[in-house]
């Protein structure tokens, strides 16, 4: 495996609170997008987020070199609630419930199997063909309701500007997401169509593992949703960011997002890529 390009890029900036993360072993490639905390909480001095995708990325070294997905996520997944139960026991927290504790989305490539394996929603093209994204029906839920509530403020007078200097969008939102994450993970009957996966110490279900032929792959590239359209190269990709964020700064036009791009932000969420050979 051969590594063409990678890039990492925090939306504020600031790579100390980069929640994406990528990692490069001798026998896999992988991705990591950890989940933003919205009430803003840390373990260990860092973000939810930060502390999840590091822990994975870590721990992929470890793998077998044949590890299954079924394997590979069960270890992963397992490492990250070891330490996050060690590490939250020094702080006086506790985390009840698997859903509440640091998550990240997962994305890797196994040399030794020739697959692709993706828990959550991080993108990757194969061959420069066209680009394999996955979205969650309740993510769309919340885009949608985000889009009315800043065109309703629009209709009482408000305009683009006024909202990206205080857009209150995000706190409103809040509670909904922070009540909708009980379907992290989750078989209930009741959890269709709204469930999805994430590594989060707990066990992640079958339905949530998606797992793909790669055997054919020459080249591949693996993006973190950060990016709302994904290329066959960096450059194109990014080129692709920056006319988004220039349209539509408030994110919620051409490619709705769950927030935009705040005063002083590099980007409306922490981005991740990398282009490999195989």
């Amino acid at each position: 495996m051969d590594i063409i390009e990678q890039f990492l890029c925090g939306k504020t900036g600031n790579e100390d609170i980069n929640e994406d993360r990528i990692a490069v072993t001798d026998n896999f490639i992988g991705l990591f997008d950890g989940a933003t905390n919205r009430g803003g909480a840390v373990l260990a001095g860092k973000t939810f987020g930060r502390f999840a995708s590091e822990t994975v990325a870590q721990a992929l070294v470890d793998l077998p070199a044949d590890a299954t997905a079924r394997a590979a996520i069960d270890s992963l997944s397992a490492t990250l609630h070891d330490r996050t139960r060690t590490e939250a026991e020094k702080e006086g927290k506790s985390f009840e419930q698997e859903w509440s504790a640091p998550s990240t989305a997962v994305l890797i490539y196994s040399k030794a199997r020739k697959e692709i394996w993706r828990v959550a929603d991080s993108t990757f093209i194969v061959n420069g063909g066209d680009a394999n994204m996955r979205f969650f029906a309740q993510e769309r839920t919340w885009c949608d309701l985000r889009r009315a509530w800043l065109q309703a403020q629009m209709v009482r007078g408000m305009s683009e500007a006024d909202l990206i200097a205080d857009d209150k969008s995000w706190e409103l939102l809040t509670p909904l997401i922070g009540a909708l994450k009980v379907f992290a993970n989750s078989d209930h009957t009741m959890a269709h169509p709204y469930g999805f996966g994430v590594i989060n110490g707990g066990h992640v279900p079958d339905r949530y593992v998606e797992v793909f032929d790669a055997s054919d792959a020459r080249e591949i590239v693996f993006a973190s949703d950060g990016y709302p359209a994904v290329h066959a190269t960096l450059h194109d990709t990014e080129e692709a960011l920056r006319k988004a964020i220039a349209q539509d700064p408030l994110m919620y036009k051409i490619y709705p997002q769950v927030k935009g791009v705040r005063q002083g932000w590099q980007s409306y969420d922490d981005r991740s890529y990398i282009r490999f050979t195989v």
